[in-house]
């Protein structure tokens, strides 16, 4: 507490200088001193008024352990007010001891953890009991795993009716993995997400994964992709669609799989960017292109240009 007390001071006095910074260096600091004798002593007795009625408030929610309570000092007193209200009612209505317990339990995400997100969410002491055990309890029956929930706690802000319909549309598109982001989002998100899953699923099939259909479309190996992917890291998370689409490209551009899997970092590369440089060398009159030279950073490629446009006009 000390050292968030000094914190403050020092902040108070950057703000000080800045105003008095017109008067002149002695008279500046005899103002900021003076401003501080003032200020100090009211300064500690309030923030000692403040930890004890905290420390009161949250010695009343039933926490098991410090590091369950520690986060709640972050909030102010009128949230601490509330919660311990809504605590007080949930005992009373034998719901639970504490919203934290409940949802930790139901979760199966250990309580340090989760309060540390949930002072980031009082919402969820706002809420009727009704309403956050039903919505827990459709995402929980709907199998969306509980470190997603707790990375997104806001899901919980919506009625269970809502959580169910959204969840039951995209699980009859046969995806089986759900999300909490799945029921905030706009409909425009969700429905490109569902067609470029039913594009993945189209290239995959039931059991193939995006490594096994790279190693199929270029005739190697699944050993010699993950070197692929350990040179071009960013390749491993490029979604199928977009491999298909840019090797159905490179290919009708006369490049070879066996060219494309020896350099193929090319496939990390934006595609529309390679359209532009191809249509450019070629402008130059070149018909033999390397793919690492459409790799190239911006003003590699440039300077690449202007020697062969050099070497042309001589």
């Amino acid at each position: 507490m000390g050292t968030k007390l000094c914190l403050n001071v020092l902040d108070r006095t950057i703000n000080y200088f800045k105003y008095f910074v017109p008067l002149k260096p002695q008279c500046a600091i005899n103002k900021i001193i003076g401003y501080h004798r003032q200020f100090s002593s009211y300064e500690v007795k309030n923030h000692k008024l403040k930890d004890s009625s905290k420390a009161e408030l949250i010695s009343n929610l039933n926490f098991k352990s410090d590091a369950d309570a520690l986060p709640f000092l972050k909030l102010p007193v009128k949230t601490l007010i509330h919660i311990v209200k809504t605590t007080q009612n949930d005992v009373k209505c034998g719901y639970c001891e504490n919203r934290l317990y409940y949802l930790s339990s139901h979760i199966k995400v250990p309580s340090p953890i989760l309060s540390e997100q949930i002072v980031r969410r009082v919402f969820i002491y706002t809420l009727s009991f009704d309403w956050l055990e039903n919505s827990l309890k459709v995402l929980l029956d709907m199998n969306v795993e509980g470190d997603r929930i707790l990375r997104d706690l806001w899901v919980l802000k919506y009625h269970h009716k809502t959580i169910e319909e959204r969840l039951v549309r995209v699980k009859n598109f046969g995806i089986t993995n759900l999300y909490p982001w799945m029921v905030r989002c706009s409909e425009s998100i969700l429905n490109r997400y569902v067609e470029i899953f039913q594009e993945t699923k189209n290239i995959l099939g039931e059991n193939m994964s995006t490594k096994m259909y790279l190693a199929e479309r270029l005739n190697v190996s699944s050993e010699l992709i993950e070197d692929m992917y350990v040179k071009a890291p960013a390749l491993k998370t490029i979604r199928v669609t977009k491999l298909k689409k840019f090797l159905d490209f490179l290919i009708k551009e006369g490049f070879t799989v066996e060219d494309i899997a020896i350099k193929s970092r090319i496939l990390a590369a934006s595609q529309s960017t390679v359209k532009k440089r191809l249509s450019k060398l070629r402008s130059l009159g070149m018909t033999e292109i390397n793919l690492n030279v459409l790799c190239r950073s911006r003003k590699d490629f440039q300077k690449y240009c202007e020697s062969i446009d050099t070497s042309v006009k001589k």
